[in-house]
């Protein structure tokens, strides 16, 4: 047999950007801005606990550097939670799952069911108050192939999950 290895016509490759996404579930978006709201509400409190029992003379810059960086980081982090959110989204196909994130830097990731080691479903307190989970697959390629799908709704992580195993089940046979 003669060894060939032709060239692929890429017009002819499925498109990633046509495949639709799921969106993530509206309450997570208010988790979102929870998370943000508490670290910001900390960081307040330790710049005001710093101006006040600060045993040296805080230079008049760096108060208002503090008085003006604050809530324009606090703005910036509102919109990049926002922004976040309409960007997040995945996709279960019948060979793979896609995730795409990203504001600036935008990632799709794509995992074929054949890489898949294990799922969980995890969910903390913040997120149990809004009756979500979310999904953590784990892969043979370590931890920065890990990948974890946050504000799923309801049970709808669980039958994710239980869909992926039957899957990765299907390929081990």
């Amino acid at each position: 047999m003669l060894f060939q290895n032709n060239s692929i016509d890429l017009t002819t490759l499925p498109q990633l950007d046509d495949t639709p996404m799921e969106s993530l579930s509206p309450s997570y978006l208010k988790v979102s801005y929870l998370g943000t709201l508490i670290f910001f509400l900390i960081l307040a409190i330790i710049l005001i606990g710093i101006r006040f029992f600060a045993e040296f003379e805080i230079p008049f810059w760096v108060k208002l550097v503090a008085m003006v960086g604050w809530p324009l980081l606090f703005l910036l982090s509102l919109w990049h939670t926002y922004e976040e959110f309409q960007i997040q989204g995945f996709a279960i196909r019948e060979r793979d799952l896609i995730y795409r994130s990203g504001v600036f830097f935008r990632s799709t990731t794509v995992i074929p069911y054949n890489r898949i080691q294990h799922a969980e479903v995890k969910q903390g307190p913040i997120e149990r108050r809004f009756n979500l989970q979310r999904l953590e697959i784990y892969t043979a390629g370590g931890d920065g192939s890990d990948l974890y799908i946050p504000g799923l709704p309801g049970n709808q992580a669980d039958q994710l999950k239980d869909y992926i195993i039957e899957k990765v089940g299907k390929n081990e046979q």
